[in-house]
This record gives C-alpha cells, structure tokens and sequence, in this order.
C-alpha cells in the first residue's frame, strides 16, 4: 500500500525532533507501507522550489494561510497535478507528539484497509460531552487533525480544508481577545476556546504553547481560534460528504487484522464510551475525555 504522508511544520524551531520521531513510528509501526514523505514547510516562500532529502522524502513549501489546512489543500493539489501514486493520505503535524499520544500505539497496518474498503476518517477523537455549536451545526466530537488518515479518493472529495480564512468573521478588531456579538459560535464554544488556549486543563491536559498578554500574542490566539475551528469544520465537513469518524483506540479493540473482517462502524460516542472503559477514565463531567 503506497501512503504519502503530509507532514506540516513552521521551520525547524518548532517542534524540531517531529521529523524523527514520525520515521522511528513508521519503523514500528509501518511494516509492508510504501511511504513518500512530503515535509510542508509553512516558513518557505510559496515560489520555493521542492528539495530532495533522503530516500523518499521531500521538503516542500506549504501555505500558511490556514495553518496545516491550507498547507494540505496545496499539497494535494500538487500531488495530483505531478502524477503522485497514492493508495492513502497521511495528515500529520509537527505537534502530532504533544499531549494524550496512545493512540500513537493502536494503530496498524491493516486498519488502513478499512480506509480504504469503508472510505473512513482513521484517527483519535476528541469530544465535549455538552457539545459546541459553529454556525448553525452542533458537534460533540471531532478527529484530531494532528494525525489521521484518509483514502486518496476522499481527500480528493473535500472542498473545505480551510473553510474560514478571516478572523474579522470572529473578532471585535485585529488587537481583541473578544469576540464578536454575532460570531458564529455558541457560548461554551467560546468559553471552551479562550480557556484552552490561556492554558486551562481540560481533559487532563494542557495546550503546550499557551497564549500570553500583549499584541502578539492577541494575535496568535486569534490565529490559533481560526486553526480549531477549521479543525472541527473539517470533521463536520466529513460527515456531510458521508465519510465515517473512527477512533485509532475503538477500532484496536475490535481486533482488526490482515484478512480479517471488518467491522461494524459505531457511533463516535460510542466509540468514545468503549475507548474510557479500556483506558479506565471515568464518564466525563463537564469537560471532555
């Protein structure tokens, strides 16, 4: 099976040990993977011309004017238009080892079948037990967009990688922390955003790069808002197009293996209730698991 893993980053800085530390899980976990890394540098200039590195790997420049989000949407573009041959996508970011990491040790080759017999989203799943509303769309879970898989058919079937670009549509002025009076998002959605990004524990963890005081980091909070909400966007822009959210951990414990059948696809609630019982977290309070 021919995967070609997107890798974003910013530079070298951030998250310099991301690129070693996804080889070394691809020589655990990868066997019997054909894999070709495209590195998606957001610092590079749009106009850089791709380098070669070593053996299968490539360091492109991304797009950063939505994050990973449009750093994926040119990188696809890219790989058609060069005749890239490709069973599966790998959508990875330089944070992909920060936080809750388990689901790291859940996957296996054979789960990439199931993307792409089933058309499934494969990654780890994060919820709200109250859930959140964005526009006029309520969600109380989403794929983690850090890590996860899609067959090439259905990446090529999203239109919306990066479906809000401005952050004008959510903020009172470029220098506020505030939102606007009519921002397309409900009250806890608010709450849940500003208290992760300054560095609240929710879940057990922590944001690693919590946001400061001054005009920078004003705007980096706003910048880091846009980037969550294109996160979940995206989940829901998959369920629209039919494509099923299946958590790393919840299909582990269905003892997926080579040649074996496939099985049924849950709810992701349910998914999320079986995957609490087997790492023994409890049923969740007012904040999510």
């Amino acid at each position: 099976m021919k995967i070609l893993c997107l890798l974003v980053r910013f530079g070298e800085n951030h998250h310099p040990e991301a690129r070693q530390e996804l080889a070394a899980w691809y020589e655990r976990h990868g066997a019997g993977l054909d894999v070709t890394f495209w590195v998606l540098d957001n610092s590079l200039s749009p106009d850089s011309i791709p380098r070669h590195e070593d053996g299968r790997t490539w360091i492109r420049a991304g797009d950063n004017r939505a994050w990973e989000f449009s750093a994926w949407a040119r990188a696809l573009h890219e790989a058609e238009s060069e005749g890239v041959a490709y069973d599966v996508v790998h959508f990875v970011t330089s944070s992909f080892n920060t936080l809750y990491t388990g689901y790291l040790d859940h996957f296996s080759p054979p789960m990439l079948e199931m993307v792409l017999q089933k058309g499934i989203g494969l990654g780890h799943i994060d919820g709200h037990p109250k859930g959140f509303r964005l526009q006029d769309r309520e969600f109380k879970s989403w794929i983690r967009t850090c890590f996860f898989f899609l067959a090439r058919s259905t990446a090529r079937s999203v239109t919306e990688w990066a479906h809000f670009r401005a952050t004008d549509r959510f903020f009172s002025h470029a220098d506020a922390a505030t939102f606007r009076p009519d921002a397309p998002l409900s009250p806890a959605y608010r709450e849940h955003l500003a208290a992760w990004l300054t560095g609240a524990e929710i879940g057990g963890h922590r944001w690693h790069s919590p946001v400061g005081a001054g005009e920078a980091e004003i705007r980096r909070f706003q910048s880091k808002v846009l980037a969550i909400i294109n996160e979940h966007r995206l989940s829901l822009h998959l369920r629209e197009i039919g494509v099923p959210l299946v958590d790393f951990c919840w299909l582990h414990l269905q003892g997926v293996a080579a040649n074996s059948d496939t099985p049924r696809i849950v709810a992701e609630n349910e998914q999320l209730v079986v995957r609490r019982r087997h790492l023994g977290i409890p049923e969740p309070g007012s904040e999510g698991a």
